[in-house]
């Protein structure tokens, strides 16, 4: 049906229906029927090229014909970009559906091969609330609003306020194993801008002296020190520590041994038995005196087993005790260090921390005393002497044999 007038001086109406394809029939907004008849050829070439998307937008009332006309006839790829945007899926419901994923026992991490951590998901929800505050229209944005624009202007913004870099570089994870997550578990066509990571400075080397950790013990509150005792008197990892079962403490044997249970391991050498001190035991021999703990039990019950909880209870005692610019994890730290210190060796350091590779372990190594420099050169001068020793006496043997 050529354009047509509802009533005079009216804009031109434009009504088509082919087979297959949804009606359409729209005003052109325009009261030139030169104009008007040349929208109704765009829409007929439309239909040509197999372009449903676009035709099922203008249908439903998404998008004008006249806008449509006009980027069809000279600005082809904006068009391109209108379309995808408006054909999006809205990106509040993918995210809420993607932290979901993350806590069930489906979500595998394509890095570690395990599961994710509670404590990692936290991460990624606390990420997603920035990028909420960076979207053009917030939660009520779409996939497409993701752009290389948003990244840049999200970097520009944390940067601004003086976001640590490694903070940064969380929020842009958060971001990629998302867009990760809807191409491959979703089969959502993703356009992924290009993430650059921030430069982070090198790791941090704050660690207690035995004169701060006495502090540190005299400022904690009697029910928190078992469970920060533990992590610098053996170098646990604060979800390894609070995931121990009364099974899993062996006093006697004065052992601890750490493996999956309800809390993931961070890697497979995580799983490890470790040796307790005895000033820990004395620790952990009270605390188990004042909470009973069957084999099955939490050996820090809650509140002892939250971290935010433990986190707070930690800065309140380095606060008492006027220890500055100290974490929780700096207690692993402590504990590295001093094994560093005593001459520990490197492989039975690694062991004890839980360390996949060598390579974490080695940031401990600088702190080795120079003591032992001396020592290790005269056992490695002794074998060579040795070995040249037993070389030369074997080489006389044989030739007074040959002479023999």
């Amino acid at each position: 049906m050529s354009p047509f007038k509802r009533k005079t001086g009216a804009s031109y109406y434009i009504d088509v229906r082919w087979r297959g394809f949804p009606r359409i029939r729209l005003s052109t907004d325009t009261v030139n029927k030169g104009r008007a008849l040349s929208m109704e050829r765009t829409l007929h070439e439309l239909r040509s090229a197999g372009r449903r998307d676009i035709l099922g937008l203008l249908a439903g009332g998404r998008l004008r014909l006249a806008d449509v006309h006009d980027l069809y006839a000279m600005r082809k790829d904006e068009l391109e970009q209108v379309v995808a945007k408006m054909a999006s899926p809205a990106i509040e419901p993918l995210v809420s559906e993607w932290l979901a994923w993350l806590r069930s026992p489906a979500a595998i991490s394509q890095k570690t091969r395990r599961r994710y951590a509670p404590r990692t998901v936290h991460r990624y929800e606390m990420s997603w609330q920035r990028w909420y505050a960076e979207l053009p229209k917030g939660r009520a944005s779409v996939l497409a609003d993701v752009t290389k624009g948003l990244v840049a202007a999200f970097r520009g913004q944390r940067s601004t306020k003086g976001t640590a870099p490694a903070t940064v570089n969380r929020d842009l994870c958060a971001l990629t194993a998302f867009l990760t997550w809807c191409a491959e578990e979703k089969g959502i066509a993703v356009t992924r801008p290009k993430v650059k990571r921030e430069r982070e400075p090198g790791g941090r080397e704050r660690w207690l002296s035995a004169g701060e950790l006495r502090a540190l013990e005299g400022a904690t509150p009697r029910e928190w020190w078992p469970l920060f005792g533990m992590l610098a008197f053996t170098g646990l990892r604060v979800g390894e520590a609070q995931g121990l079962r009364g099974g899993d403490v062996r006093l006697a044997e004065r052992r601890i041994t750490v493996h999956e249970g309800e809390r993931t391991l961070k890697t497979a050498g995580s799983a490890r038995d470790v040796p307790i001190p005895e000033p820990l035991a004395v620790v952990l021999a009270a605390h188990f005196a004042r909470v009973e703990v069957g084999p099955a039990d939490l050996v820090f019950p809650a509140p002892l087993n939250d971290y935010r909880a433990a986190r707070r209870a930690f800065g309140k005692a380095c606060q008492a005790a006027v220890l500055h610019g100290v974490t929780l994890h700096d207690l692993r730290h402590t504990f590295g260090v001093h094994c560093a210190q005593a001459g520990v060796p490197i492989v039975r350091l690694q062991k004890l921390l839980g360390h996949a590779t060598p390579h974490m372990t080695l940031r401990y190594m600088k702190h080795a005393p120079e003591s032992y420099f001396a020592e290790d050169a005269a056992k490695v001068a002794a074998s060579m002497t040795r070995d040249v020793e037993a070389e030369a006496r074997a080489e006389a043997a044989r030739g007074g044999l040959k002479s023999a």
